[in-house]
């Protein structure tokens, strides 16, 4: 199983409800809730989570986000209005939320499992919680950080039932730093499926330190391939994105930046123009760039979703492409050819 990790902004929303065929039992988007706003009008938690459910029509997994002070060090307060009204809330209120997921058709409450989450640090109200939640669904997810696991994992493992899944979440670090951890998976005797979450792109990373017109080395996506090595039953990442949360949108300025996955060598290929003055409007290089020069290497029959995406959103309308619109087909290419790769 894959699961793809979307925090839900603008053109992830958009992502979700546009490209929902992309999605099936093998292939799900889990999404960390920033807001429940859709385009420009929000919504209450119950009707948000109705319109999610009617538009992928298949599983999804919903985390209700919450961060601690050291885990992003930039973002705008006004994008994350559902984490500030949330970040007080006690387990009552947090189970009522998970419950609120258990109700829909396709939804897969996610119980996570951090540091900025300490009503859950302890043992009896973890074992609680997890009682509650098995009691409203059939099948509940448990998230939890790595330098969390080793404390943890025995009192979820033994609650946990063959149809719930756990996703071990490393962030950035390498798999090879979590060898007990990794003991701990390897020897374990229950039959559920845990998933290995890695974020390989660093978000430290500029955009203009990515190659021109070249496969990649600054984001090593090995784990997409090797995971079931260490024991995991699938894998969970950004879709090509950083695991960073928005901010206010700078000065305008920047390198702008076109990645494309290529599923044969399991690499992202990128095309950038460094120079930031142009900010935005730098597209235009990378799209001539993507059809003049690259096209028959990364869309051969032309049958790829992200070239069909900028031919007809962004060349025929003579637009270059915001930096959302870019995240979009990002993901799209991610996706779609993780989907072909399944095929092939």
């Amino acid at each position: 199983m894959y699961v793809v990790v979307l925090k839900n902004r603008m053109y992830e929303n958009k992502f979700i409800r546009e490209q929902h065929a992309l999605f099936d039992h093998r292939l799900a988007p889990l999404i960390e809730v920033l807001s429940t706003k859709i385009g420009r009008k929000e919504h209450d938690l119950v009707d948000w989570l109705d319109r999610y459910d009617r538009a992928i029509e298949s599983v999804f997994f919903v985390d209700f986000f919450t961060f601690d002070d050291v885990e992003y060090k930039t973002f705008d307060p006004k994008q994350v209005p559902f984490y500030l009204e949330h970040r007080n809330d006690t387990i009552q209120d947090y189970m009522s939320m998970l419950s609120l997921v258990s109700q829909t058709d396709h939804g897969i409450p996610v119980l996570s499992l951090k540091k900025a989450r300490p009503f859950l640090l302890h043992k009896q109200p973890l074992v609680n919680a997890i009682s509650y939640l098995k009691k409203t669904t059939s099948r509940l997810a448990i998230r939890i950080e790595a330098p969390l696991f080793e404390s943890y994992f025995s009192d979820i493992d033994m609650m946990m039932r063959n149809e719930d899944i756990l996703i071990y979440d490393i962030n950035e670090e390498a798999i090879e730093s979590k060898y007990f951890d990794l003991d701990i998976i390897r020897s374990r005797k229950t039959r559920y499926p845990i998933l290995i979450l890695h974020s390989p792109r660093s978000a430290t990373i500029k955009n203009g330190l990515y190659p021109d017109g070249a496969h990649t080395d600054l984001i090593d996506n090995t784990l997409r391939e090797t995971y079931p090595d260490y024991g995991f039953s699938g894998f969970a990442d950004y879709g090509g994105l950083k695991n960073v949360l928005p901010t206010d949108g700078g000065n305008g300025k920047g390198a702008a930046l076109g990645l494309f996955f290529d599923h044969v060598k399991n690499r992202f290929f990128s095309i950038v123009n460094t120079d930031t003055s142009q900010g935005v409007k730098g597209h235009e290089y990378v799209l001539k760039r993507a059809f003049e020069d690259f096209r028959d290497f990364l869309d051969p029959d032309h049958h790829c979703p992200a070239f069909r995406y900028m031919n007809d959103h962004l060349l025929n309308q003579g637009k270059t492409g915001s930096w959302g619109q870019w995240k979009y087909i990002t993901i799209l290419r991610y996706l779609s050819q993780i989907k072909t790769a399944r095929h092939t």
